[in-house]
Order: C-alpha cells, then structure tokens, then sequence
C-alpha cells in the first residue's frame, strides 16, 4: 500500500463531514440522553446502567466484526465506502427512535425498546467510525501530515455537530417541562436528517486509495494462460508451499480469521497503550458531560446555563486547535497530550467546589481551551500503531485496528453513564415530578414541591455531592489515567521514521524475492515449536524475526 504525502484539501473536508455524523450524535447524546432517560422516558438510574452495559457487551462483538469484515470487503465502491452508506442510514434512523417516546407501557419492554434504539445507533457509529478512520492511514504515511489530517477532521466536524447540537438546544428551549416529550422527539428528528446528509454527501464525493499488500498481490494474481497451464501454476504453488516445512494454503491465510486477527492486534504493546489512552479521555469528558445538565439544574440553579457553557466550550475549542496543531508538530504528540490533560485535571478538578457562574464560565473556557486534544492526538496516534502492526505482520488491517477504537469510545460511553447512573440511584436522586407523572403526594414525604408542580431545584445533599464530583473529581483521576498511558506510548516522530523506512527496506526484499514473499502468520506458541524450542527472536522493534517466509520462483508465476 503506498500513500501521498500530501492529502488534498476537499477530501479533508469530506472527512470532516463524514466525522460530524459521529459527532453529532456523541455530542447531543453526551449533553442530553442521560438526562433524557432519567427525566423524560422516566427510566430507572439501574435501567439506563443495564442499557449501557448490554451496548457494551453488543460492542464487544460488532466492532471487530465488521473491522474485519470491511478490512476484506472488496467492491467497485471500494473497502470502505459501502459501509459508510450502511452507518449513515442505521445511524440516523436509530437515533431518532432512540429519543421517541417508548410506545410500551411496560417498564420491562420500555426497557427493551430503548436498548435496542440505542444498540442501532451502536451499529451505525460502529459503520461510519470504521470507514472514516480506517481511511486516514490508507491516504498518506506522513506523520504530521496524519495529524493535519486529524485536525481537518476534527475542526470540520466539530463546527458541523456543533450546529446539530445548537438545533437540539435551542429547539429543546421552547419546550416547557410538560412538553419535553415533545421537544426531544422533534428535535432529534431534525438532528437525524442533518446526520443522514453528512453521511450521504461523504459517501458520494470521497474516493479511496487502497493499493493491495504484497499477500493480496500473491493470492490474487492473474496469468493469461490456457486452463491446463493455470492449472499447473497452482499445483506449483501448492508443491512450494509444501516444500516450506509441509505448509499448506490454510497457513498463509491463518490471519484471516477472527481469532487471529484479534490476537495479532492484542500483541502490538503501542495499540495497548493507546488504548488505554483513548478510554480514559474520553471517559472523563462523557462523564462530565452526561451530568453537566443536571449540574447547571440542581448546583448552579438555572438549566437553561447550558446553552452558553456549550458555546463557551465548543468556542474555545476550536479557538485552540491550530495552536494544538503547532505544538505537536514542534514538541510532540505526546507532550501535547500531557499539557491538555493537565489543564483539564485542573479545571474540572476546580468545578467540584464551585457555585458561582463567573467561575463556571472561566472553568468551561479552561475546559474547552484543552477538550480537542483528548480526539486530535489519539486519532492522529492510532496511523501510526497501524504501520507499526504493519512491518510485524506484513498486512495492514485498519478496519480491525480502527474497529477496536471504535470499541473502547463505545465503552467509554458505558463506562461513564453506568457509572453516573448507578452512583445517582445510591444517594437517592429523584426525577421531575411534572415530566415523569408522579403526584405531589407520593414523593411530599421526602421532598418538599414547588408550586409548579415540581420537585425542588436542589436534590438532598448526597445526590448534589455526587453531581458535583461528577463534574470535578471523577473526571480529573481518569485524565490522571490517560497521562499515565501516555508516558509509556513508544512511538516518536523519529521512532516513526525509521518505522516507514524499515517497511519499505522489507518490501523491496519482499518484491527482489518474487513477486511472491508473503509473511507467514503463526501465535506464539507456533513459532516457538517450528524454532525448536529455542523461543522467539525479535529485531529492535521486537519484531519475530522466525516467521516462515515463502519465497516463490518469477518464473513459475
């Protein structure tokens, strides 16, 4: 697979509306489904926890699934942009059902209908983020180009989502607390529509660059030859293989399978640490932001707060990125990392004491001034633990690589709104008397209601505790986590140089030796028992340097 350096500023921008359906949905559902399944469908704290845990266990299985599935997908649209057209239809449509009301009465199969909604729009997250991602290594090898890249992404389709989520809030603001219903059911249907284009007009207009691996080449290729000499030619290959220590066919196409393919992922120690990275980020802000209206509500008093401390945040945000991008060119992606971390451990740390709104409008500029790095730098971060895969294995799989990234941000969402939920139903938080239908006698022993029929402002001392650290504190220790994880992340800019130069020295072996030379893929175990026992030799990237290489003579191919 080879790539241009520079990518061409339209399919930048493409990518960054193809991004701003991901967004879209993570920022409207980061802001307001938590507070939508708890005050509007009325569902118990528990309840939204077991949704997020089955969404969890859902993803556990359709991202690497369909990672490797679009990894192996070949059509005249090319590996990737199928599934794009299949996320930007499941997507739009999950999600809006997502914020329909239940047509259940049942709180059992109320249940059920929104764990469904919300496992279709894990679906269509899963599709697009895929296609998207997977994209960025197959365009170009350059790492700052990567991180360019990365920016477009995020700068295009954070300003678009940002629109989406402006639509919902401000449509949602017209609405009374008895017409919530209502609001949440119209505005998502118009967020929906929004998303269905993005995807739709990325899928139309990107165009791919995927050249095959030198295996895909060897497998694939085609002699004009009579049936009798094809014939021939593969009962040469077979006698070849055969001649390598009685391997067969099946061996070189071991990595294909599931198993494998995830085996191989799970060896490659950059990805682990990336990983790590990318689930705590954004785990913290998930965190953050499924209680921030619930914070605006009950600690600073006032709901509708959180249209300016959206806009406050995302300014800033975007306000930042072309510093952010200057600053990991010229230090670093890992020191980039590690001063935005720090500052959002700070400012969130800040918002657990706080009740004044000039300080919580200082602390959501300090806040948005440093959210962009926790996306830019890990996607600009994840190419490269591709090209690394690459050289150890002799493939590239982004769909699979990009497919558990994919996972641990769906898992970062369960994290944070099981979390948030289970530890809200322990110190007794209550929902809306109004927009859940309680009477005012059922919960007067507990609480006292206003004259509007609600309950008030301020939840017992617990559950304003419990939001407050969920703002502040919680989300602080895991960027802790993250920075963590950064510090053992191997790959550098120069480390990434001598990557690239170490793939190209082998596949100009690979092409002097052929054209066949296809690296054959074993487990650790294998490779152990066909070295005698002797155990694994490794280069100085700690690569297996016993794997079976199967060489082919030009002229029997």
């Amino acid at each position: 697979m080879s790539s241009e350096k520079t990518v061409p500023r339209s399919t930048k921008v493409l990518l960054g509306i193809g991004e701003a359906v991901m967004i879209s949905n993570t920022l409207t559902t980061g802001f307001f489904l938590n507070s939508y399944l708890l005050e509007t469908a009325c569902l118990d704290g528990v309840h939204v926890a077991v949704i997020q845990v089955v969404q969890g266990f859902f993803d556990v299985i359709n991202d690497p699934v369909v990672g490797t599935l679009s990894d192996n997908t070949r059509t005249r649209w090319g590996r990737r942009r199928p599934w794009m057209l299949l996320g930007s239809l499941i997507l739009p449509c999950s999600y809006w059902l997502l914020f329909c009301p239940s047509p259940f009465s049942s709180e059992d199969f109320k249940l059920l209908y929104y764990m469904v909604c919300f496992c279709g729009v894990s679906l269509g997250v899963t599709c697009m983020n895929i296609s998207i991602s997977a994209l960025v290594p197959e365009l170009t090898d350059d790492y700052d180009e990567r991180t360019s890249l990365s920016s477009y992404r995020l700068a295009i389709g954070n300003l678009s989502a940002f629109g989406s989520l402006m639509v919902m809030t401000q449509m949602l603001s017209t609405y009374s607390a008895s017409e919530k219903v209502e609001g949440y059911r119209n505005s998502a249907l118009v967020v929906a529509i929004i998303m269905a284009t993005f995807g739709l007009v990325c899928f139309a207009f990107i165009r791919e660059k995927f050249k095959m691996t030198l295996e895909e080449n060897v497998n694939s290729v085609k002699v004009p030859q009579s049936p009798k000499s094809i014939s021939k030619r593969k009962k040469s290959y077979d006698e070849m293989i055969e001649e390598n220590d009685g391997l067969n066919s099946a061996d070189v196409r071991v990595n294909r399978k599931l198993k494998d393919e995830i085996k191989l992922v799970l060896e490659n120690k950059a990805f682990l640490w990336l990983a790590g990275i990318w689930l705590c980020g954004p785990t913290a802000l998930f965190v953050l932001q499924s209680s921030l209206v619930l914070y605006c509500k009950y600690i600073l008093n006032d709901e509708t707060l959180i249209t300016m401390i959206i806009l406050i945040v995302q300014g800033c945000s975007f306000a930042s990125l072309p510093f952010w991008l200057k600053l990991s060119k010229a230090k670093g992606k890992r020191f980039a990392y590690n001063c935005a971390a720090v500052g959002l451990m700070v400012f969130t740390s800040l918002l657990t004491f706080n009740s004044n709104l000039l300080f919580g409008y200082i602390c959501a500029c300090g806040i948005g001034l440093n959210l962009i790095v926790v996306y830019l730098i890990p996607y600009s971060m994840l190419p490269d633990c591709i090209e690394e895969d690459e050289y150890r294995t002799g493939r590239r799989r982004e769909g699979i690589y990009v497919g558990f990234f994919g996972f641990m941000m769906k898992i970062s969402v369960t994290l944070a709104m099981g979390f948030t939920n289970v530890l809200l139903k322990i110190v007794g938080y209550q929902a809306p008397v109004e927009t859940c239908g309680l009477g005012v006698d059922e919960v007067a022993e507990e609480d006292e209601v206003d004259s509007n029929g609600e309950l008030p402002a301020s939840q017992n001392d617990a559950t304003r505790k419990v939001i407050r650290f969920l703002v502040g504190v919680g989300p602080a220790c895991f960027f802790a986590i993250a920075l963590l994880c950064v510090s053992r992340y191997p790959i550098t800019k120069d480390y990434h140089d001598n990557l690239l130069r170490k793939i190209q020295e082998k596949k100009k072996l690979g092409m002097s030796n052929a054209p066949g030379s296809v690296r054959v893929l074993r487990s650790k175990s294998q490779e152990e028992e066909r070295n005698g026992g002797r155990g694994i030799e490794r280069d100085d990237f700690g690569v297996n340097t016993t794997a079976v290489t199967l060489k082919f003579d030009e002229k029997q191919l």
